[in-house]
């Protein structure tokens, strides 16, 4: 083949594969995908789906201000993070959380898809039938990592009804400047009620400081009456305030606030501040039971306090209150919702409310080691955990505590006996207890 020829055919090569390459390139689509492999699940399995462009929302309605509270804003993250399809949008209720809540489900509207519920509601949410039993997603795998306090707490009926937010268990705060300055020695692990007392009453100069500062609602003495083998209520509805062990604990913390002057009464308390923890955050008073939420509070105000367990008559005791989340009746697709509860009560949210402060870890398997590398009396939080019990909340539970303590105001000040304050409770207490009031 002479050179022209080769020349004709080379051009005529280049001719047919411009026009191929513009065929082909015509063919493609115009907005291109990524073409990476999608992940399987084995030999044959079919493409993971993709994760849609448009997440869907899952709404979360609590009492909180979302747009303030880091915990709810890391849960939210880490929850999308592991949830890609889905988003998380909260709802805030604030005044009258429980009953405006109860009015959008007997309404029939539209419900949020998952609802935090303190766990003294959760019985009575779950005796209306507001909410739905989980009986179906909860895994004995799953209870079996909790501390046992919080399936008894978040129980109704044998049935379980919520799962964790995180828990409040009490413990007794120490003021030491107070201590330091008074000269009285910090008491250790194991003190007595009968120690507690007299440290309580060296701590004392009278209408000035106070050894001891407790809220005069079921809240502030119920763990007292636990100690001494007595109790408030039982879970289902009987009064244990007329029990014996029960009148001595009353008894006792009515003569520290009388006898001793050692506890202020709520007018002295409140004139430094609103909250339960103002008057120790005020240095006026030495002690103060709590749980870990109140560590915020003392660390913002530059408080030095140390942590012991509460003071003890046989054995050690506490109480605790497990804030929850439920899945309201109503909600358009409760497998949705136990995808979000099922987070919330995993280690990975656990581990935020123990990092926040939010509150204590209802299940086991949270990382604890940076929470007792942070100060050197956490671990009588951790250890408190193992043997509090429930805050007792039968579904009448808060009418009676409101009877309790409207009957016990004047006991508190010395104007009415122990004896005639119990009295008054145990006579109507039958009737609040089964809703007859």
């Amino acid at each position: 083949m002479n050179t022209k020829m080769k020349s004709h055919s080379l051009v005529a090569i280049m001719i047919m594969l411009t026009l191929l390459i513009s065929i082909v390139g015509c063919a493609s689509p115009t907005n291109t995908t990524n073409t990476s492999p999608s992940p399987s699940t084995g030999s044959g399995a079919t493409p993971a789906p993709s994760i849609p462009k448009e997440r869907k929302k899952v709404q979360v309605m609590s009492w909180w201000d979302f747009t303030t509270s880091d915990p709810l804003k890391q849960l939210k993250a880490k929850f999308e993070q592991l949830n890609p399809d889905l988003e998380l949008e909260y709802m805030q209720i604030g005044t009258g959380y429980a009953d405006k809540v109860l009015t959008m489900i007997a309404g029939g509207g539209d419900l949020p898809d998952v609802m935090m519920l303190a766990m003294d509601k959760v019985p009575v949410f779950a005796d209306k039938g507001a909410i739905l039993s989980l009986e179906k997603y909860v895994t004995k795998d799953y209870t079996s990592s909790l501390y046992p306090v919080v399936s008894d707490a978040l129980t109704f009926n044998g049935k379980p009804y919520a799962v964790a937010r995180d828990i409040t268990s009490k413990v007794m705060f120490l003021n030491k400047k107070m201590f330091d300055d008074a000269k009285v020695p910090y008491p250790d692990a194991n003190w007595t009620m009968d120690d507690f007392r007299n440290t309580a009453k060296q701590l004392t100069k009278k209408d000035s400081t106070w050894g001891f500062y407790f809220p005069k609602n079921a809240d502030g003495w119920t763990h007292f009456l636990v100690a001494t083998g007595g109790g408030l209520v039982t879970q289902d509805g009987k009064s244990l305030i007329g029990k014996k062990e029960s009148s001595d604990a009353l008894q006792f913390l009515q003569d520290m606030a009388i006898k001793d002057q050692s506890v202020p009464s709520e007018t002295q308390a409140q004139q430094f501040g609103k909250t339960d923890q103002a008057v120790f955050i005020a240095n006026k008073a030495a002690m103060i039971a709590g749980g870990l939420s109140y560590t915020a509070a003392f660390q913002q105000n530059k408080i030095e306090y140390l942590v012991r367990p509460l003071p003890k008559k046989d054995k050690q005791t506490s109480t605790s209150f497990v804030n929850s989340w439920v899945i309201p009746k109503g909600a358009k697709n409760p497998d949705l919702s136990w995808r979000v509860m099922q987070f919330m009560s995993s280690k990975e949210a656990q581990q935020i409310a123990l990092d926040t402060g939010m509150g204590l870890p209802a299940t086991k398997n949270v990382d604890t080691a940076a929470f007792l590398k942070q100060h050197p009396d956490n671990k009588y939080f951790m250890e408190s955990l193992g043997y509090s019990v429930p805050f007792p909340s039968p579904v009448y539970g808060a009418d009676f505590n409101t009877e309790v303590q409207k009957q016990f105001d004047l006991m508190w000040l010395g104007q009415k006996s122990v004896a005639d304050s119990v009295a008054a409770i145990e006579k109507s207490a039958p009737n609040i207890l089964s809703g007859k009031k």
